[in-house]
């Protein structure tokens, strides 16, 4: 499926329920690693959260709708 997705298709972005590290996007843009194919992954860092207002974490973390596509746009430039 990963290599159909080249046909017609730049961008992938994945999103995570948790940490960058170690997920699903980590290995879809190891995947693609040297083809043209850019990988948009978007997730937490580890650190403690659990004070800050869910709001504040998809802002710093850009997941909010508005940043993704953004963010594609950008990369489709």
């Amino acid at each position: 499926m990963l290599e159909a997705l080249k046909d017609g298709h730049s961008v992938i972005v994945t999103l995570e329920d948790g940490s960058l590290v170690g997920g699903f996007g980590e290995r879809i843009a190891a995947y693609y690693g040297s083809s043209d194919m850019k990988v948009l992954t978007y997730g937490a860092h580890k650190e403690l959260t659990d004070r800050e207002p869910t709001e504040t974490l998809y802002a710093r973390y850009r997941l909010n709708p508005e940043q993704i596509v953004q963010d594609v746009l950008e990369v489709l430039r």
